[in-house]
């Protein structure tokens, strides 16, 4: 007898996918004299994630002299709430690189990936700078904004270029070198869009050092908390009860 292939249904197949991860990752770290800690607890006492415009991050702001953008546009245009749709048990990968300028910390929230879709939250466009030939492309998407400004609003934050650093118009000199986060898989909430409001319903889990855990969970339960640092299996039983606690049906250790 020949092999007779078994057709399952998309949904049912990616539910057990453990290279795609059904959730989207939020850390925070120290910034602005406020510590990663209180800012995660503010985060969770408000329900909310607020922009702050304050970093630049889309990669678009090298196709431009900024110079000619007021601040308000360079927030709606270039700035972001960030996640990554790194795996349960990779998070620690995103902690403690060194030479990196984020320096992110075991606080955060994972989120339910289905969810925030909703809300617009979208993955970056990863564009290959490989052949450092992508001026012009930044060039180009910087343009729409003075035909499609709200259209723009909502794309050109989500671009993010790997391989030659792009320099933009108006700098000094060159960037020389590489750069490379796409390993980060990173999504993205425009700051056109306001703060991002969620509820326990939105929120698989949370993340801290192992030592609070029992701090947090005292504070804002039903979410239960988790350290990024350890493996994953450590925390099975309580994993598996998050995934009851919101009827998921993908694997979640």
């Amino acid at each position: 007898m020949g092999y007779e292939a078994t057709e399952r249904d998309i949904k049912e197949i990616l539910q057990f996918r453990t290279d795609i991860s059904p959730f989207l990752v939020h850390l925070t770290r120290t910034r602005n004299g406020a510590d990663a800690k209180n800012i995660l607890m503010k985060i969770l006492e408000e329900r909310k994630l607020k922009q702050s415009g304050d970093e630049k991050i889309s990669d678009a702001r090298f196709g431009i002299d900024d110079r000619k953008i007021d601040s308000n546009e360079k927030k709606d245009l270039f700035s972001a709430i960030c996640f990554s749709e790194t795996p349960l048990n990779e998070i620690h990968s995103l902690l403690d690189i060194k030479g990196r300028q984020v320096k992110l910390e075991p606080y955060g929230l994972v989120f339910l990936k289905d969810q925030l879709v909703k809300k617009n939250v979208s993955p970056v466009f990863y564009i290959n700078n490989e052949p450092n030939d992508k001026n012009k492309v930044l060039e180009a998407l910087l343009s729409l904004r003075k035909y499609y400004s709200s259209e723009a609003n909502c794309i050109i934050p989500l671009i993010a270029v790997f391989g030659q650093k792009v320099t933009a118009p108006n700098a000094n000199k060159n960037q020389n070198g590489k750069i490379n986060f796409s390993w980060e898989r990173e999504w993205r909430y425009p700051h056109i869009n306001g703060d991002l409001d969620f509820n326990e319903k939105d929120v698989f889990i949370g993340l801290c050092p192992n030592d609070e855990i029992s701090d947090f969970e005292t504070r804002f339960s039903p979410i239960a908390f988790v350290d990024p640092i350890r493996n994953m299996k450590y925390y099975a039983m309580k994993l598996i009860k998050a995934r009851d606690r919101l009827t998921l049906k993908c694997s979640v250790v």
